[in-house]
């Protein structure tokens, strides 16, 4: 999830663990440092490769094998802050805990998101995503925030403990909500006589009602969006439809290139859920899973290989392509599914 949200937890969790006795203050900064340490590998650069976000983007770092160094680091550098403010007398052992419970609140709250944490590197290289919660969520963040504000103020563990119900709380209501729109769209699958081959169900944009769905048949991706407010019917809107890559589709990189293997690599990443485009000047591979609208087939992140658009002259290019473009009309379009009031919407039974 954002920064924010990490840093609120980290702190709230390290003001409940604390030691009787021991500094709260240093406590909640160790937990703090441990809980934002993960995302250190945004600093992962490799000019020659393209695919260097996806590799090492919640990679080792975000691994429980890797918990232990960040509990270690994030004491020590505590107990160097404390004692350069004139505060040398706190053990770094007392902050092993908050510090090592503060990496681990990184490493649950990415697993909630949809995006993929490999939380049992190096047993496997599995990005593991439960799909209840979005990477954005005011609603989970916000009262987390005010919570964790005031029990800092107060010196609570009582009103930590609080914030930290609160988002417990909510991740659990996104897993129910996950499982409601499942159910739907089994309803509708199973009206409809379709055998999906794959399905995935993620989670949209600061909210736990609207769902993107999508789901393989017969070589062809299809994304929906499903609407499953508190109280009411289940809806579900049909969106576009793309055709599924394949090894053997047209306009693939030779055997033993340079894109073959990007390519190969992004498919791991994104595990095979690759949407196809053949172009004029070459083919587009994306990940079909995510996009900025729930009923759009424009993937958030591809791979294009074919020709340079400034100088078809040039040798094939592979490069990754991202697309969080926003269109005339999409928020209106986005707040019509997530209000429930899109013409497009199909009537399913929960």
């Amino acid at each position: 999830m954002d920064n924010l949200t990490h840093a609120a937890l980290g702190l709230s969790v390290g003001v409940v663990v604390a030691k009787r006795g021991g500094s709260l203050p240093a406590a909640a900064v160790a937990a703090l440092l441990a809980a934002e340490a993960p995302d250190l590998d945004v600093f992962i650069r490799n000019a020659d490769d393209p695919l260097v976000s996806f590799r090492w983007h919640r990679h080792f770092t975000h691994s429980f094998a890797f918990m232990p160094v960040w509990a270690v680091l994030s004491a020590f550098i505590t107990v160097g802050f404390f004692r350069w403010i004139n505060q040398p007398w706190i053990p770094w052992r007392s902050l092993l805990l908050p510090a090592f419970a503060g990496a681990l609140t990184h490493l649950l709250c990415d697993g909630c998101t949809s995006y993929g944490t490999m939380l049992l590197w190096p047993i496997n290289n599995i990005r593991y995503a439960w799909d209840c919660l979005p990477i954005v969520d005011l609603f989970a963040t916000l009262p987390l925030v005010v919570l964790t504000i005031v029990a800092l103020k107060k010196g609570s563990k009582k009103w930590a403990g609080v914030g930290l119900g609160w988002f417990c709380f909510y991740a659990t209501l996104g897993l129910w909500q996950h499982h409601r729109a499942e159910k739907a769209m089994e309803s509708y699958f199973a009206a409809e006589k379709i055998v999906p081959e794959r399905i995935a169900i993620k989670p949209t944009i600061s909210n736990l009602i609207l769902w993107r769905v999508i789901w393989l048949e017969k070589g062809q991706w299809h994304v929906a969006a499903v609407r499953v407010a508190p109280g009411s019917d289940s809806q579900i809107a049909l969106g576009d439809i793309r055709t599924a890559w394949s090894p053997a589709a047209a306009g693939n990189p030779p055997p033993g290139t340079f894109g073959e293997r990007i390519i190969q690599d992004f498919s791991q990443f994104t595990q095979d859920w690759n949407a196809y485009t053949l172009t004029d000047s070459g083919i587009l591979v994306g990940d079909i899973r995510f996009s900025m609208l729930p009923t759009s087939g424009r993937c958030l992140w591809s791979v294009y290989y074919g020709s340079d658009e400034n100088d078809h002259q040039l040798p094939q290019v592979t490069k990754v392509i991202m697309d969080r473009g926003i269109q005339e009309g999409d928020w209106s379009h986005f707040g019509a599914l997530l209000l429930g009031t899109d013409p497009a919407y199909l009537s399913s039974k929960r």
